[in-house]
């Protein structure tokens, strides 16, 4: 089965070595060349959690290339994914599958606006990597992969699953992914702005639980507006968990603003700002947080 990646980060990189690894087929679509050469090569070096490495090269294309995406997973940066997939709207094959993989929401209603046809995918991981240069990829964590369906097409998708499964361990079909969405979501909207403003690991939140307490509970009318039942007590202890089982990692908008990059902050804690207000509710606190995110990223971004 032929997979194409589209956003060679940690996670793309992890799942593309991981699905090589299972004699898949994998390719990298190659956003920067329109016309990149089929035949053009990416090493990469997978350091695999036991300490051993797995070394592979991995075809990389162009949008020119339509004939060669298969299965299209979109492990960009949130905020790349409709600059990335625009130059494919009208020209993809309406039988490849797109599949969303990334932190935040707010892009699945622009890919069913434009892809109606094509089988549309969501999915949330809790996969760690690390991804230390170009071609190096640490593996940090095994996790849970969820996939689920956008439209009708993509519920014919469920062969997907045991292909992944085989190459990442747990991975399993959701006919509630909109809400896996969400419950990452909050965990990413506390953990993620926390760790970059303080500069501090993810387990820096378990000295400081009354904070990660009030946001949690500020979220709480929202969260009830979606559906759920958790108290405010719950989804704290939920988020604590999460930073106690990554204590050592860094947040990738701790990484973001670290190295100097536009971060992900508008489509997590300012998507929630957009629901929360269609709702009548107000979040003071997780504003405050967006707006010192926006600072740190307007002083140190290369943008």
């Amino acid at each position: 089965m032929q997979w194409t990646i589209l956003g060679a980060g940690a996670i793309g990189s992890l799942f593309a070595t991981q699905l090589l690894r299972i004699g898949q087929s994998v390719n990298l679509l190659d956003t920067r060349h329109a016309q990149t050469p089929h035949q053009q090569l990416h090493p990469m070096l997978l350091e695999l959690l036991d300490g051993s490495v797995c070394m592979c090269e991995l075809p990389c294309i162009g949008y020119r290339d339509l004939s060669a995406i298969g299965n299209l997973l979109v492990t960009t940066k949130v905020w790349q994914v409709i600059p990335a997939l625009k130059p494919l709207v009208g020209r993809l094959p309406e039988t490849s599958p797109i599949i969303l993989l990334h932190n935040g929401m707010g892009t699945a209603e622009w890919l069913l606006r434009h892809f109606p046809h094509n089988p549309l995918l969501a999915g949330v991981t809790s996969c760690g990597a690390l991804k230390t240069d170009s071609k190096h990829i640490r593996h940090t964590g095994f996790g849970e992969t969820w996939l689920g369906a956008l439209n009708s097409s993509g519920e014919q998708c469920r062969e997907l699953v045991p292909y992944l499964a085989d190459a990442l361990g747990h991975t399993a079909w959701s006919e509630h992914i909109g809400e896996r969405q969400w419950r990452k979501l909050v965990i990413n909207a506390v953990i993620n702005p926390l760790t970059a403003v303080w500069n501090q690991p993810n387990g820096a939140l378990l000295d400081r639980t009354e904070e990660v307490a009030a946001l949690c509970q500020e979220l709480h009318p929202l969260l009830v507006k979606q559906g759920f039942r958790e108290t405010p007590e719950t989804w704290c202890r939920q988020v604590l968990q999460v930073a106690d089982r990554t204590a050592r990692n860094f947040s990738s908008m701790h990484q973001d603003i670290a190295y100097h990059r536009k971060t992900e902050i508008d489509y997590i804690t300012g998507y929630l700002l957009q629901q929360a207000e269609k709702q009548g509710i107000d979040l003071p606190k997780h504003r405050q947080l967006y707006l010192k995110v926006k600072a740190l990223e307007s002083t140190c971004t290369n943008e």
